[in-house]
């Protein structure tokens, strides 16, 4: 059995061989050559000419689209990214790799079809293409992303670079024209520069650290950039090890509720508590939302959160009526996922049957964010059908989204919570008092109650009773703490109002 040589492999792979900075490394002994049969003259041509008709040949430039047979094939992102990086280590310059995902594409498809989805990525391609050199190259990677190939070039560096991705935003975001429609995308880019990488990065690894910038920027919003840097290399790693830990945090126990106070401004005494999810992590030790909130959404385990902090809650509420300690409600926050959840309202139902608590006992929490402008009829059927079983609606983090006072009448809301924005330095600034002072305004002739959150000092204790902002929650009265700790301040508090029954308010810490 004879092997049959494949020319055309033989030439494709003679051509890459052929073709880059690599070749340069023959220039000493081209010149050497030169001047034996030349002398110094031919030997000054050489070494001045050679490299400028290989550049003029297109050896540093980018692969031709062309193969060696004559026909026309797309090259291969890694190989074009592996190119670029060579050349760009041999001759000092410096070249980018840019990920780009384009919002609403599969919406595109889903409305109209996918021929119009295509549609819309060809013309994606075009817009990108007339953006930029035509020594660049765009990829379709995926059925919502590109990838883009700067170049080597002298002035590439990172203003030069996020002026190139604000150019492709803005390329994305003049609308479509479709089905007679228009449509407006929004994208979110990853950028990774030659600069952050040593001699012995790949094409492969280039292209993976720029993903890796993506998915950043698509945490952080439709139309966001991130710029590929060790230190978000690192955080995407803690990232990772976070999600898997949770799993197990899960299954251990480790998610825990912890409690807060709500107080009545005027007389001291616990209008209810706000339950608080907390990691006891084995190595980090208590851990806040905030530090593991991503790695829960990345995971898909919102809704998991919330049914344990849900049963804790309701279960120390349970404790604390054996303990004859007065607490009227407990407050649990429901994120976006759970309040979409169509079994929502019958698995509260069962978990407080399961306690023997009264629908009044619970408040639930929604985020102004999370009904601004909402239109989801899921979410709107479960507040409603919540708020007819008897459970309270307080409106979490009230100033910093944009609620209406429309959406205030639309969804059955029982209680603003005031961001603490509001309050910081509300007793020394009165621009800041008269906003509060508006807020309350409002709440009463919408009689809608009201509880500031944040309080830290008596001066801000002091604002509030002055608008007769009814309750509060903050570090001023008491810190956020676990089962046991919170029962020990509320045997204390409740015995220092039982002494302080002469009508003055004592705020117990």
């Amino acid at each position: 059995m004879t092997l049959k040589p494949d020319i055309d492999s033989v030439k494709l792979g003679l051509r890459r061989g052929l073709q880059g900075p690599q070749m340069l490394a023959f220039l000493p002994a081209l010149c050497l050559a030169a001047y034996w049969g030349g002398g110094e003259i031919l030997l000054v041509l050489c070494a001045l000419l050679t490299p400028l008709a290989y550049a003029l040949t297109g050896g540093f430039g980018r692969m031709a689209d062309a193969d060696v047979s004559g026909g026309h094939q797309q090259p291969d992102p890694v190989e074009v990214a592996q190119q670029f990086l060579e050349t760009a280590q041999h001759t000092g310059q410096t070249t980018a790799c840019f990920q780009v995902e384009i919002s609403d594409l599969s919406e595109i498809a889903r409305t109209l079809d996918d021929a119009a989805a295509d549609d819309a990525r060809q013309q994606l391609i075009a817009r990108f293409k007339s953006s930029l050199r035509d020594t660049d190259h765009v990829f379709p990677t995926g059925d919502a992303r590109f990838t883009v190939l700067i170049s080597p070039g002298y002035r590439l560096k990172l203003d030069s670079l996020l002026d190139v991705a604000k150019r492709m935003r803005a390329s994305v975001e003049d609308p479509l024209s479709l089905g007679g429609t228009a449509r407006h995308l929004s994208a979110a880019i990853g950028v990774a520069s030659s600069l952050n990488f040593g001699r012995n990065a790949t094409g492969e690894n280039w292209l993976a650290s720029a993903t890796q910038a993506l998915n950043e920027a698509c945490l952080s919003g439709p139309s966001a950039t991130r710029v590929w840097s060790d230190k978000l290399s690192r955080q995407c790693q803690t990232r990772t090890v976070m999600r898997e830990d949770l799993a197990i945090a899960f299954e251990k126990g480790q998610i825990q509720a912890y409690f807060q106070p709500q107080v009545s401004v005027r007389t001291g005494l616990v209008s209810g508590m706000e339950a608080l999810a907390r990691w006891d992590h084995p190595v980090h030790g208590i851990l806040a939302p905030a530090s593991f909130l991503q790695a829960l959404k990345d995971s898909g385990c919102m809704d998991r959160l919330g049914k344990v902090i849900l049963s804790q809650a309701l279960q120390n509420l349970f404790q604390w009526d054996k303990a004859n300690l007065d607490v009227p409600s407990v407050s649990v926050n429901f994120s976006e996922i759970e309040l979409r959840n169509p079994n929502l309202p019958e698995h509260i139902s069962s978990e407080l049957r399961k306690f023997g608590l009264t629908p009044q006992r619970l408040v639930i929490e929604v985020l102004e964010t999370t009904v601004s402008n909402e239109t989801d009829d899921i979410l709107r059927r479960n507040l409603h059908s919540l708020a007819d079983m008897g459970c309270a609606i307080d409106l979490d983090d009230y100033g910093t989204g944009h609620a209406s006072i429309t959406t205030l009448r639309q969804f059955p809301i029982d209680r603003l919570k005031i961001d603490q924005a509001f309050l910081r330095d509300a007793d020394t600034k009165a621009d800041k008092k008269q906003l509060l002072c508006a807020i309350q305004s409002m709440a009463d002739h919408l009689n809608i109650a009201t509880l500031a959150e944040g309080v830290e000092t008596h001066g801000e204790h002091g604002v509030l009773q002055d608008l007769e902002i009814p309750y509060a929650q903050g570090f001023l009265y008491a810190e956020p703490q676990s089962p046991t700790d919170i029962a020990a301040w509320l045997q204390h508090h409740h015995a220092g109002q039982e002494q302080g029954k002469d009508g003055n308010i004592r705020l117990i810490m």
